[in-house]
C-alpha cells in the first residue's frame, strides 16, 4: 500500500512539472517574438541612418547601394542574434525613386514652372523579409532626400 501511495504522489509530481513547464514555455514564446522585432527594428534604423548619411553623389551614381527603380538590389544580411547565439537572417532590397516634380534629367517630369528651384528629390526605400519560424515578416523604411 505505501508502495502504491508513494507512486501516485510521483504521479501526480510529474503531472504538475510537466504543466508549470509548459506555462512557462508559453510564456517565454511571447518574449523571443519580441526579441526578434527589435531586432528587426535596429537593423531598419542602421538602413534608414545609412540613407541619410550617403552622399548624395554616391546615391545618384550608377554602383549605388539604392539603384533607380524600377531596378533593385538584394543583399543577405545579418539581422541580430537572439540569446543562446541563433542568428536571425533575412535579406535587404533597396531601390530609390524620383519625384514627378524633378526635372527630366533627374528622373520626373518637372518643369520651371513647377521645380522653379531645380530641387531634386528622392524616395530612398529599405524593404527587410526575414523569417521567424514559419511566418514570413517585411518592414520596410522610406527616407526622403533632396538637393
Amino acid at each position: 500500500m505505501l508502495l502504491m501511495e508513494a507512486m501516485l504522489s510521483l504521479s501526480i509530481l510529474t503531472v504538475l512539472g510537466l504543466v508549470l513547464m509548459k506555462l512557462s514555455l508559453n510564456l517565454l514564446q511571447p518574449r523571443q517574438w519580441v526579441i526578434q522585432q527589435t531586432l528587426s527594428d535596429a537593423y531598419l534604423t542602421y538602413e534608414r541612418a545609412y540613407s541619410e548619411r550617403i552622399p548624395f553623389e554616391d546615391l545618384l551614381d550608377e554602383d549605388s547601394p539604392w539603384p533607380a527603380f524600377p531596378e533593385t538590389d538584394s543583399e543577405d544580411v545579418t539581422v541580430g542574434r537572439l540569446p543562446g547565439g541563433e542568428a536571425v537572417t533575412g535579406t535587404v532590397t533597396r531601390t530609390r525613386f524620383a519625384d514627378s516634380e524633378n526635372y527630366p534629367i533627374d528622373g520626373g517630369s518637372g518643369t520651371e514652372d513647377v521645380n522653379p528651384a531645380a530641387m531634386k528629390i528622392w524616395q530612398v526605400q529599405s524593404v527587410l523579409t526575414y523569417s521567424v519560424g514559419s511566418r514570413e515578416y517585411v518592414k520596410s523604411r522610406t527616407v526622403i532626400r533632396s538637393q
